[in-house]
C-alpha cells in the first residue's frame, strides 16, 4: 500500500511538472531547487526546508538564484553563483608561527624526546607546549591555548587543541608524579663520572604567593627583606652541562641546610657544593653543613675578625706571598692559614683594587656625608680581596677553589632569568600539585634558555644578543599552508648567517 501511495505522488508530481514547465525546461529540474517562469523567462532557485511549529508543518525556503533556463544555451549559471562557487574553491590559507617550535625542538631534542617517552600522548605534547609557551611568551595558562592554536607546534602537539581544564589538568598529573620527574632528573645527570664531571652547585631562592591552598607558602625572610607568604625554590646546576639539573619546591620556612639534605638525598648525586653568598656565614650553620655530609664553599665579609689582612700590610707582600695564579688574564694572589680550626684562603686581584680605590676616592669627593677619607686608609688592604673557607670532597688547590666559585654567577643569572625572563617573580597557583607540574614545565623553558645562552657565548655573540633577541627574531618565521603545503616564509641574510653560527637549523622541518 506504501509502495502504490509513493507511486501516484510522484506520478501526480510529473503530470504537474509537465502541466507548467517545457520539456526543454524539465532536464534542469534537480532535488532540493525550484524552477519559476518570469516575464517569459525560467529560473533555477536554490531551495529548502524547515519545519514550521505553529503550522505543523513543513515550509519551503527559497535560496539563491543558481541561473537561468534558456532553449537554445541551457542552464546559464548566476555571475553572483559562479564567483560563490570560485570562493568555495578557493584553498584555505593557513599561517603559523615557525620559528619558535623549530628554536625549541632544536635546543631540546633529546629532552622532548625522552619526555614523550615518560608522558605519552597528549600529558607529554601539552605539558612541551606549556614549557614552549613559558619560553617564548611567557604566558599564562588563560593565553595559552590562543597560542598554541596560531603557533606551528599545534601540527605536532596536541593537534586537537588544548584549553584552560586540559592544561590544569596535565600540570596536575605531572606534579602528582615527582618520583617519576626525579628519575628523569637523575637521568639527564648520569653523563659523564669524573668528579670534575658530575660537579654541580646548589643554591635557592624565594618567590612570593599570595595562595591560601599550597600548604607549603610561609612567612619567611629573604635577601630582598620582603616577610610575604613565599615558597622557596631550590636549583642545582651542572658545572659540566652549564645548565640546570634538578628543581624542588620547598616550604618557604624551611632553612637551607635541612632543605639542602633533602635535595642531595633525592637527586643521589656525591659532588654537590653549595656555593653560597657572603651572608650565610656563621659557626652553625657550617658546623650544620658539615653534620649533613655537604660540601660547600663560603665567601667572608670582608670586615669578618677570622681574615687576616697582615700579609698584605707588608711593603713587598708579593715577595712574601709568592703564591699567584692567572683568572680571565688577571693575576690572582694568594695565602692560605688556619684560624678556628677552618682553613680560609685569602685572594687578591690588583686590577680590582685599582677599580675599587677610584670608585671609593670618587665617592669620597662626590657623598662626603658618606665616605671619609679615613676610612679608604682604613679599609685600604681589604679593597679588591676574597676570603673563602671551604669542604669539600676531595683535595682542591687554591686555584680551583677561586674557580670554583667564581661559578656562583652561572646559577646567578640562572636565578634572574627563571625570574626575569620567565617572568616568574610571584605565583598564584591555588593546587599544590599543579604548581609542582608548572614549576616542571618552567623547569624545561629554563633548560632551553641556558642552552641558547650557551650557544651565544660560545659564538661569542652575548655582547651582542641576548637569549630573549633569539625568541623574538624567531617569533618572526612563519610557515604558510597553501594547497596543503607548508611553505616557508623569507628570512635576511643576516638572520641566516646569525642562525647557522649558533648552530640552530631554521630550515629542516621538524615533526
Amino acid at each position: 500500500m506504501l509502495v502504490c501511495s509513493i507511486f501516484f505522488i510522484s506520478l501526480g508530481y510529473l503530470i504537474r511538472l509537465s502541466m507548467y514547465l517545457p520539456l526543454w525546461v524539465q532536464k534542469y529540474k534537480e532535488p532540493r531547487t525550484e524552477i519559476r517562469k518570469i516575464k517569459n523567462t525560467y529560473y533555477k532557485y536554490a531551495v529548502g526546508y524547515k519545519y514550521n511549529p505553529e503550522k505543523k508543518r513543513t515550509d519551503k525556503i527559497t535560496k539563491e538564484l543558481l541561473g537561468k533556463i534558456m532553449e537554445q544555451e541551457g542552464f546559464v549559471p548566476s555571475p553572483k553563483h559562479v564567483i560563490k562557487q570560485k570562493n568555495v574553491q578557493i584553498p584555505v590559507v593557513d599561517i603559523k608561527t615557525y620559528g619558535v617550535y623549530n628554536l625549541f625542538t632544536s635546543l631540546l631534542a633529546q629532552d622532548c624526546n625522552s619526555l614523550l617517552a615518560l608522558f605519552p600522548g597528549i600529558t607529554g605534547q601539552t605539558l612541551l607546549t606549556i614549557a614552549m609557551m613559558r619560553f617564548a611568551y611567557q604566558s599564562p595558562i588563560k593565553r595559552m591555548p590562543f597560542q598554541h592554536a596560531h603557533d606551528y607546534c599545534s601540527q605536532s602537539w596536541a593537534t586537537n587543541g588544548i584549553n584552560d581544564k586540559t592544561i590544569t589538568a596535565v600540570l596536575k598529573h605531572i606534579g602528582e608524579n615527582r618520583n617519576i620527574l626525579a628519575d628523569w632528573m637523575k637521568s639527564r645527570l648520569g653523563i659523564s663520572k669524573t668528579a670534575q664531571d658530575n660537579f654541580v652547585m646548589i643554591d635557592s631562592t624565594h618567590i612570593p604567593t599570595l595562595s591560601e591552598n599550597l600548604h607549603v607558602n610561609a612567612l619567611g625572610y629573604n635577601p630582598h627583606h620582603s616577610y610575604d607568604p613565599q615558597i622557596r625554590l631550590m636549583y642545582i646546576f651542572s658545572a659540566q652541562m652549564k645548565q640546570p639539573v634538578y628543581y624542588r619546591l620547598i616550604n618557604g620556612n624551611i632553612t637551607d641546610v635541612t632543605s639542602m639534605k633533602m635535595c642531595v638525598d633525592e637527586l643521589n648525586v656525591k659532588d654537590v657544593v653549595f656555593i653560597a653568598d657572603k651572608g650565610f656565614y656563621s659557626k652553625t650553620n657550617v658546623a650544620a653543613l658539615k653534620s649533613n655530609f655537604l660540601n660547600f664553599i663560603i665567601p667572608l665579609y670582608r670586615n669578618n675578625n677570622l681574615i687576616d689582612y697582615k700579609p698584605l700590610q707588608e711593603a713587598n707582600f708579593k715577595k712574601g706571598i709568592k703564591n699567584y695564579f692567572t683568572y680571565q688574564n688577571r693575576v690572582i694572589w694568594y695565602y692560605e692559614y688556619e684560624k678556628d680550626k677552618q682553613t680560609l684562603i685569602t685572594y687578591l686581584d690588583e686590577k680590582l683594587r685599582v677599580e675599587e680605590e677610584a670608585d671609593f676616592l670618587s665617592r669620597v669627593k662626590t657623598h662626603p656625608d658618606k665616605y671619609k677619607e679615613a676610612d679608604f686608609f682604613e679599609k685600604v688592604n681589604q679593597l679588591g680581596t676574597l676570603t673563602l673557607i671551604s669542604h669539600l670532597p676531595e683535595k682542591h688547590t687554591a686555584q680551583q677553589i677561586y674557580e670554583i666559585y667564581k661559578q656562583r654567577n652561572e646559577i646567578e643569572i640562572m636565578f634572574d632569568a627563571y625570574k626575569h625572563f620567565l617572568v616568574a617573580d610571584k605565583t598564584y597557583m591555588q593546587d599544590r600539585y599543579v604548581m609542582e607540574g608548572w614549576l616542571m614545565a618552567n623547569f624545561i623553558a629554563m633548560i632551553a634558555y641556558y642552552r641558547l645562552y650557551k650557544l651565544l657565548k660560545d659564538a661569542n655573540k652575548l655582547s651582542k644578543y641576548s637569549p630573549k633577541d633569539i625568541v623574538e627574531i624567531s617569533k618572526s618565521i612563519y610557515q604558510t599552508k597553501i594547497r596543503d603545503t607548508w611553505i616557508r616564509s623569507e628570512i635576511t641574510k643576516k638572520i641566516k648567517d646569525l642562525f647557522k653560527l649558533i648552530k640552530i637549523d631554521y630550515l629542516t622541518q621538524r615533526s
